[in-house]
């Protein structure tokens, strides 16, 4: 047997602690001495210990703990609830990532007025054109990068096969106001000289005309702007104040457009948002 500071050691727990789960009737010694109270425990105690652990990381509380060691846990049981937790901490943990990622956008968004004219804005029309998108409810805006994507590879991968040329990337927003949940999105490829009427591809793709603006504004941004915690903050802070600024207001809702590729290094994005003089 071991002295509890020695048992201690090997379970990395503190005496204290081993002390609370005696008087809690969650790990009683394997042996007190009737004379002077020392405390002794076997090796086999090792095992109830790390399951009461464990179960304190799944977020037990120990009177939990001790109901439901009356019953003592198998070990797939025991790593089943660790599994569960595990996933829960997992998105916990992209939760908090994504929320730290708009903290320092918002953060950032409040130093952006001396960048505003570093935008070259463009009023202009844009015609018709075909596209292969497809459309779909994102749950949540911190799942937007990795459906988009989906969308993209989904698309990219029909349009290699059927030997099209790629033109940019585009998403569409089918909302009138902005949303965080159930976001209806559409990814798609411009197929620039390319008859919509004559392809027929499966579902989910569709290949649509993408109907004409008489007036949108324009910008491009830089080639790292993918790199960015605050991502196109600025650059709708500043169509948002040209449009201000120029006496115009908006009559739809953005297109972003993308050129090139993030792996070669020279992905761009444009921004239109289509608009109107005020009457």
């Amino acid at each position: 047997m071991f002295r509890i500071g020695e048992f201690s050691l090997l379970a990395k727990v503190t005496v204290e602690t081993l002390r609370h789960y005696d008087t809690l009737g969650l790990l009683k010694p394997a042996h007190v001495d009737p004379f002077t109270g020392y405390r002794s425990y076997t090796a086999k105690q090792l095992h109830p210990l790390h399951q009461i652990l464990a179960l304190k990381e799944l977020g037990f509380s120990l009177e939990e703990i001790a109901r439901l060691l009356r019953e003592p846990l198998t070990n797939d049981q025991l790593r089943g609830l660790l599994k569960m937790q595990l996933a829960t901490t997992e998105r916990d943990l992209e939760n908090a990532q994504a929320r730290l990622a708009r903290i320092q956008s918002r953060l950032r968004y409040l130093d952006l007025e001396p960048e505003m004219s570093t935008y070259e804005i463009t009023l202009k029309s844009v015609p018709a054109t075909t596209i292969a998108s497809i459309r779909e409810i994102v749950p949540t805006l911190e799942q937007m990068p990795e459906r988009c994507g989906a969308m993209f590879h989904t698309i990219a991968q029909w349009m290699a096969a059927q030997k099209l040329p790629f033109g940019p990337g585009l998403t569409l927003y089918h909302h009138q106001e902005a949303v965080l949940e159930n976001i209806d999105t559409e990814c798609a490829f411009l197929l620039p000289g390319v008859d919509a009427a004559r392809l027929s591809p499966s579902a989910p793709i569709t290949v649509r005309e993408l109907e004409a603006l008489p007036q949108v504004i324009s910008t491009l941004t830089g080639d790292d702007f993918y790199q960015k915690v605050d991502g196109l903050t600025p650059v709708y802070q500043a169509l948002a104040q040209w449009i201000e600024a120029n006496g115009y207001e908006m009559t739809g809702p953005p297109r972003e457009l993308f050129y090139g590729s993030p792996q070669a290094g020279d992905l761009t994005a444009e921004v239109q948002i289509p608009v109107r003089r005020n009457e």
